[in-house]
């Protein structure tokens, strides 16, 4: 019998629905957003002030499609602005993404920003399809300075490294000298971070992933004597879907909640009854009959100088 082989665009797409689909069941969105914003306004006032003159210069890692990259900048520039500088101010942005299909992508979403970006700021881009690893040796065999971020940004993407030595090269070898890190990711508390504890060794959790929570990221910081600070969000999860008849819906759900793709139909039954078992001792049920996983927080971890 022959295997279907699936390729990385496949892959990738899969993903894409799968995180649409929790998207559209909860309030993550919002969650997102308001912890993005918290995170960056605190950045910019442990880096401020800021030379006008100069870029700002902004690394992106594992930026995938740059939806979050665009409204990072969208929001940097409009606080830029409201700083009170004067001229048009300069953004640069590095982005280091290994996929080319995403890369792609984002490349053409930033080939026609919208009006109220650039007329906000100058916006330029670099790109590198490079794990961050392969990054990181490409600079240092550069025989050159390397290069000073203002900001350098992780946005639910750490979990695809080793977050201590990643987040040392970037403190020591690439962050100006006012310049904050900031990573977007789970908390202690979140239903991503017990899952992964739960389900070790019987979930794959996308093969090399590591669901970093803040109290990792806290712990790495004050080990190394560097100055932080973590905001934390809630948000909530319809997962009716998971327990009513399978549906198509239903199934990007559980991939997603459960980081395995194809989860509903290659579970074996033991396994999808400790699954829905694990998703019951959250659960709430609203007025309306939904139930709802209540409580989960992301968290933005700033480092800074």
């Amino acid at each position: 019998m022959s295997v279907r082989k699936i390729s990385l665009s496949q892959l990738y797409e899969a993903y894409e629905k799968s995180f649409k689909t929790f998207l559209d069941h909860s309030t993550a969105r919002q969650a997102i957003v308001k912890c993005v914003q918290g995170g960056i306004k605190l950045a910019l006032e442990k880096i401020s002030p800021l030379d006008k003159n100069e870029p700002f210069n902004i690394l992106g890692v594992g930026s995938g499609k740059g939806e979050m990259d665009l409204f990072i900048i969208q929001f940097i520039a409009s606080q830029l602005k409201a700083g009170g500088c004067g001229t048009k101010p300069a953004i640069h942005s590095l982005v280091v993404e290994p996929s080319s299909f995403l890369l792609e992508k984002f490349k053409t979403s930033a080939a026609s920003l919208p009006d109220t970006l650039t007329d906000l700021a100058h916006v330029s881009f670099e790109w590198q399809q490079l794990t961050f690893q392969e990054y990181k040796q490409k600079c240092a065999v550069q025989d050159k300075k390397p290069p000073s971020f203002d900001l350098i940004h992780f946005i639910h993407s750490i979990y695809y490294m080793d977050a201590a030595d990643t987040l040392r090269t970037c403190f020591e070898q690439q962050l100006g000298a006012e310049g904050a890190i900031l990573c977007l990711v789970q908390t202690e508390r979140s239903f991503f971070a017990k899952i992964q504890r739960r389900f070790r060794g019987r979930l794959t959790f996308g093969s090399d992933m590591v669901v970093y929570t803040d109290k990792d990221l806290s712990k790495i910081a004050e080990e190394n004597g560097w100055k932080y600070e973590v905001i934390r969000q809630e948000f909530s999860v319809d997962v009716s879907l998971c327990f009513g008849e399978p549906s198509e819906q239903g199934d990007r759900l559980f991939d997603f909640l459960t980081h395995q793709k194809d989860f509903r139909s290659t579970a074996d039954q033991e396994l999808m009854r400790d699954v829905l078992d694990f998703f019951g001792e959250f659960i709430v049920v609203d007025k309306n009959g939904n139930k709802l996983i209540k409580g989960p927080e992301m968290a933005a971890v700033v480092i800074y100088k």
